[in-house]
């Protein structure tokens, strides 16, 4: 094979865009290099198909799946670990290394990667990806149809006087429009307060910024909660925990849920939705009297 003819053979498997063989029995030694594809063959693979996921799917604060992942060897995804596990699939994400993901492709080990899902649509297209990439896209279909009911189960009409929000982080970050959590707010009702799309996911906004945009909810994005730092101080600060006392709500929301836009975020939508029917309570409570 010429030299430019082979490289392109190694890219186009290492994007996962090499077509699935129909008739091909299903992976038995699946390694996943990421934790937003961890979540997702953990799922939906055969019960011990999976050789080795990365090294935080085991921790429970940062994945919703350590559970599964507790009894599975961990890796670094560096493409020693991984060919030293003989795959026959290797999942990872499109910001995984390229020079790893290429080595792992010079060795003919097919790669499937999964895409950062800014909406929901994303999360189904990487579900099925990886549903059929292990064998069983009937999974991903079933997983889908329980995401989807889920969905529809929180979703919220905004009121007529638009119910403002932010969702905020660790070190100033608050959500852009674009992004799964921008998707999530606007689901369940409420009118995201930060307009600007961002290309990172979040957009800087000082304490006192959000609190010039006056929203009628806080909902606070913590990652590692019960490990105290810097990033977490802010959170903390009189202003922001003032300002929500005397004119917010607010609700935590789980940063291992949200992370990889996986299934898993209906558990948040089900929190922002009832954070949303909680302000009509004093209208029900009124109407009841």
């Amino acid at each position: 094979m010429k030299p430019i003819a082979s490289l392109l053979a190694i890219l186009i498997v290492a994007s996962g865009l090499a077509p699935a063989r129909a008739g091909e029995p299903a992976p038995k030694r699946i390694v996943s290099i990421n934790l937003c594809s961890d979540v997702l063959a953990l799922e939906l693979a055969d019960p011990g198909t999976v050789k080795s996921v990365f090294r935080v799917a085991a921790d429970p604060e940062d994945s919703p799946v350590a559970d599964l992942a507790s009894k599975i060897p961990l890796n670094n995804a560096t493409a020693e670990e991984i060919l030293a596990a003989r795959p026959d699939l290797v999942l990872a994400h499109r910001f995984s290394s390229p020079f790893t993901l290429s080595l792992v492709a010079r060795a003919h080990v097919p790669v499937v990667q999964v895409k950062d899902a800014s909406n929901f649509e994303d999360i189904r297209d990487n579900v099925r990806a990886v549903a059929a990439a292990v064998g069983h896209p009937e999974r991903g279909e079933a997983w889908i149809a329980r995401f989807d009911a889920s969905l529809a189960a929180s979703k919220r009409r905004p009121p007529a006087h638009p119910l403002r929000a932010v969702i905020y982080q660790d070190l100033g970050g608050a959500a852009a429009a674009n992004t799964i959590l921008g998707a999530l707010l606007e689901h369940a009702g409420f009118e995201n307060v930060v307009t600007a799309p961002s290309s990172g996911g979040f957009v800087n906004l000082s304490i006192e910024d959000l609190i010039d945009k006056r929203p009628d909810f806080v909902a606070v994005g913590v990652y590692r909660a019960k490990e105290p730092s810097l990033a977490h101080a802010l959170l903390a600060h009189p202003a922001l925990r003032d300002y929500i006392a005397g004119h917010a709500r607010a609700v935590d929301l789980p940063a291992k849920l949200w992370t990889c836009g996986t299934p898993f975020i209906t558990d948040i939508a089900d929190r922002l939705a009832a954070a949303r029917d909680g302000f009509d309570e004093p209208k029900r409570q009124a109407s009841a009297d």
